[in-house]
């Protein structure tokens, strides 16, 4: 099963609570994961429970370079085309927004 998060939250946002209890059960289930992320959710790009190597990370390059500390070498950088491959790929897609 290959699973898509998009994150789109801010920080303190309820919806990236969600996003961290959702990555933490599809840690367990085994899956496929990869997780984008975009506009003010790339702030969540420096926590440190994303250093799993089995997620794959993506980010819109725009925001990850808005945000401070937002670089890694694991983040691949890719806009709307790359949003759009995986969503294609993805078994399931989950997205974690404001609104």
């Amino acid at each position: 099963m290959n699973q898509l998060l998009i994150v789109a939250s801010p920080l303190d946002h309820p919806a990236t609570e969600d996003f961290w209890e959702s990555l933490n059960k599809s840690l367990l289930t085994k899956a496929d994961l990869s997780v984008y992320f975009l506009h003010e959710g790339a702030q969540s790009l420096s926590d440190a429970r994303l250093a799993d190597p089995k997620i794959r990370l993506f980010a819109c390059p725009r925001a990850a370079e808005r945000m401070p500390r937002a670089g890694s070498d694991r983040v691949t950088l890719g806009g709307p085309g790359l949003l759009a491959e995986l969503i294609e790929r993805a078994s399931i897609v989950h997205a974690f927004s404001p609104a």
